[in-house]
């Protein structure tokens, strides 16, 4: 069992022992130069040179008597306390100094010992404070990037996605349009297939069985496009029941058969309703090369035509446009 330390009295303030000593230094030191000054042991000596020895035995006397080491570890420490306050300074302005273990050995003083522990352990936690403090920021940095990045993203599919199909709209076309059409392609022989679908008596559906039959009809062909077609391929509702397809690099005897097998491939819709009749699909298909001087609204333009056509020869047929040379 550890034995009981006995109480210890609290060591005087070094500041105050030494006023204390300078006080003592000066009372004996005035007690001489009275002593002296009241009795000359030099009868011969004149009066004004006496009393300057007086005074200055009284000055030796207080300058032996003074507390020169207390005075000096106050220096000390005072100048400890200087570079404690330098090297604080630093660490808390510079957040890449790491020189922290060096404050607990600026003093061996252990009265100063505390304050330069507690000095350590407050830069301890606020370097600690510091690092958590930027992963939190580069934390917060990336979720907002990716949150901004994100949403983005969605808002960019949005202005470009038909909310009812999710096929593409009107912008996403005349974008495909303008990136296979551009300036540096005017040489490429490169080829776009345009096939514009319409259903036929459209009408019809919606005025006898409503819109929201109508609008099952659209899904399933979205649906229906988005299985069947490549991925290079890009289908797109114009608005209603008009639906475009662009189709890069395939042949026009290609393209029909393709417009022949999405018709097909509709008429097997569930159709429980015994009026108005299945709605049907007339499709218009055309061509061009990247280099055709008429560019995305001459191609669409013909293939509008051969929708026409497809619908002037009774409807749930297909048609295409003359093949066009390349210039």
């Amino acid at each position: 069992m550890a034995a009981r330390s006995s109480p210890s009295r609290a060591p005087r303030p070094d500041a105050e022992a030494a006023a204390i000593r300078w006080a003592i230094a000066g009372a004996v030191g005035i007690a001489c130069a009275v002593v002296l000054s009241l009795k000359c042991p030099f009868p011969r000596m004149a009066p004004p040179i006496w009393a300057l020895v007086t005074i200055g035995v009284g000055w030796l006397v207080m300058l032996v008597l003074a507390p020169w080491s207390r005075l000096r570890a106050v220096e000390r420490r005072r100048q400890t306390i200087i570079r404690l306050a330098r090297a604080v300074r630093r660490a808390s302005g510079d957040a890449s100094y790491r020189d922290l273990a060096g404050i607990v050995d600026l003093s061996a003083d252990p009265d100063l010992a505390p304050l330069t522990k507690a000095v350590h352990e407050m830069l301890m936690r606020l370097r600690s404070d510091r690092r958590e403090s930027r992963l939190l920021q580069r934390t917060m940095d990336d979720t907002i990037e990716r949150e901004t990045s994100r949403a983005t993203s969605k808002l960019r599919r949005q202005a470009t996605t038909d909310p009812l199909t999710g096929l593409g709209n009107r912008r996403a076309m005349e974008r495909r349009l303008e990136s296979f059409f551009r300036q540096d392609r005017r040489r490429s022989r490169d080829t776009l297939i345009a096939m514009i679908i319409d259903f036929d008596l459209f009408k019809n559906v919606n005025d006898t069985l409503g819109h929201e039959v109508g609008d099952r009809c659209l899904k399933f062909l979205g649906e229906l496009l988005r299985s069947t077609l490549r991925t290079e391929d890009c289908a797109v509702r114009l608005g209603g029941d008009e639906f475009v397809l662009l189709m890069p690099d395939l042949p026009l005897h290609e393209a029909r058969a393709v417009a022949q097998r999405l018709a097909a491939l509709f008429g097997q819709m569930p159709w429980t309703h015994k009026k108005p009749d299945r709605p049907t699909l007339s499709i218009g298909v055309a061509g061009a090369n990247a280099n055709d001087r008429e560019g995305a609204d001459g191609l669409l333009r013909r293939a509008d035509e051969a929708l026409y056509r497809s619908k002037a020869a009774g409807r749930n047929s297909v048609r295409v446009a003359e093949e066009r040379k390349a210039a």
